[in-house]
């Protein structure tokens, strides 16, 4: 190997990029070593730091092109981690590397979340009396108001709202979030500086890789390089087109309407399922019909269920939120519970029907002991709706990456721990697919907003459509 360069960040983090003395050739593995510091300029000895890694394909300008793929890191716990990623195209590419956060805001992240609800934001839910009372999946005994315990442990739902002044446990009949403030904790501390140690882009040197060709097939890519990939990558862009690296694309992949002719796909989950709910109406044409509900003035209610359906083709996609928490205000109506959902689902033409199922950006502030118990409870009922239903196929989607900072999801950590959460609890069951869409948006990640753009959830359909088109 060449000699190592290294450039120093901060104080924080050394990166150094090992070079091949002859180059790298398409189907070569590029090696990363992050060695990370703290702010006396000592090499930690722990690991615990969180890094964003991607390979890019870059031109002469160093501008980011449609092509590029999400590293693997790993982390030795002495201060050095590990990043790597297959090099899967020719030309030149760029290895990007930001610390996203210290080992100790991680701690300072756990800490944040764990054993309470999150910290000034408040779910108000309403008695059919017009009186408003505080409600979350955890709460503090109040002087005066004794609690209502409003949990469904067979769905997986821990909920408490506080009495009403009369001391009664009314129905509830309307639930929206208001917050203190808009700001979030995190950026708000020094463990949180973006000068020094959070969201840190790594400047180093020999960061520039150039690849040779290698062995070119019919569709211009190398065989080595798909079968030496490293690691968990489920896939790349290439040339703004995503590319599994864990199955072959059909030669003659049906067009949408005949590959979902005659089928069933419900989409259960948040606003970025209910963007998948949209995305197939439109690219389906589909007739929406959203479910009529009563709302306070001035509120749109987002989470309404609705059903889209093609006469021509007898095409039907249900959207269907997952329940509380839900930072989305609406009635009980629109925060329908996942476990209730897949009881619906009938058990004739099982082989017909698709379920997508994602949940995550509302449980990121807190404790991940609620998130589970609600996983496990649609585990179980993925279990029961297949005993009921041979055939159905389900999948699981997972979370995306995103780089903004607000009150509501304040950091890309917490969906990080979720999806790995996600992923496991789900790993083990027969029968349920997982889309991984952290890997698409941790090339392409969101960035002011939470939302996927437009193109990346049609990514995102069209990976799902795949597994059957």
């Amino acid at each position: 190997p060449a000699p190592i360069t290294k450039t120093t960040f901060a104080k924080f983090t050394e990166l150094s990029v090992e070079n091949r003395a002859e180059g790298y050739t398409v189907g070569d593995t590029v090696f990363a070593t992050i060695e990370a510091k703290n702010g006396l300029g000592e090499r930690k000895q722990h690991g615990g730091d969180y890094f964003y890694c991607r390979l890019m394909s870059t031109n002469r300008k160093g501008d980011i092109l449609g092509t590029g793929i999400a590293c693997d890191i790993i982390d030795h716990g002495n201060g050095f981690y590990i990043a790597s990623a297959p090099l899967l195209w020719p030309g030149s590419s760029t290895l990007f590397v930001d610390l996203v956060h210290s080992s100790e805001a991680v701690a300072a992240l756990v800490l944040e979340s764990a054993a309470s609800s999150a910290k000034g934001v408040h779910f108000v839910s309403t008695y059919p009396s017009g009186e408003e009372v505080d409600c979350n999946v955890g709460l503090r005994p109040n002087l005066g108001r004794s609690l209502c315990n409003l949990s469904q442990p067979e769905k997986g739902s821990s909920w408490f709202c506080y009495s009403d002044s009369a001391g009664n446990c009314p129905n509830v009949t309307y639930t929206e979030t208001r917050y203190d403030n808009r700001v979030s904790f995190v950026g708000t501390t020094p463990l949180f500086n973006r000068a020094t140690n959070f969201k840190v882009p790594i400047k180093m040197q020999g960061n520039v890789i150039q690849a040779l060709p290698e062995c070119k097939t019919e569709t211009g890519m190398s065989e080595r390089s798909f079968k030496n990939k490293a690691g968990y990558q489920s896939g790349f862009y290439l040339n703004g087109q995503w590319r599994s690296l864990q199955c072959k694309p059909r030669l003659t992949p049906l067009s949408p309407e005949q590959c979902l002719k005659n089928k069933v796909i419900c989409c259960l989950g948040d606003s970025t399922m209910r963007q998948w709910y949209f995305a197939l109406r439109k690219y389906l044409k589909l007739n929406d019909n959203p479910t009529k509900m009563r709302r306070k003035p001035n509120q749109q209610i987002w989470q309404v269920p609705r059903v889209g359906y093609r006469p021509s083709h007898n095409i039907t996609v249900y959207y269907r939120a997952h329940g509380l928490p839900l930072h989305n205000h609406g009635p009980p109506e629109s925060q329908t519970f996942i476990v209730d959902t897949l009881k619906e689902i009938g058990t004739a033409n099982g082989e017909n029907t698709f379920v997508v199922i994602n949940l995550a950006l509302h449980f990121q502030l807190v404790d991940p002991i609620f998130y589970i118990q609600r996983l496990q409870a649609v585990r179980s009922a993925i279990l029961e709706l297949q005993r009921r239903t041979p055939g159905v196929r389900v999948f699981i989607r997972g979370c995306i990456r995103h780089r903004n900072t607000i009150k509501v999801v304040p950091t890309e950590w917490y969906s990080y721990r979720l999806n790995n959460i996600l992923r496991k609890t789900f790993a083990s069951l027969p029968g349920v697919g997982f889309i991984d869409v952290w890997s698409m948006t941790t090339v392409f990640p969101n960035l002011g907003d939470i939302h996927p753009t437009a193109k990346r959830v049609l990514d995102h359909v069209r990976l799902f459509m795949s597994y059957f088109c």
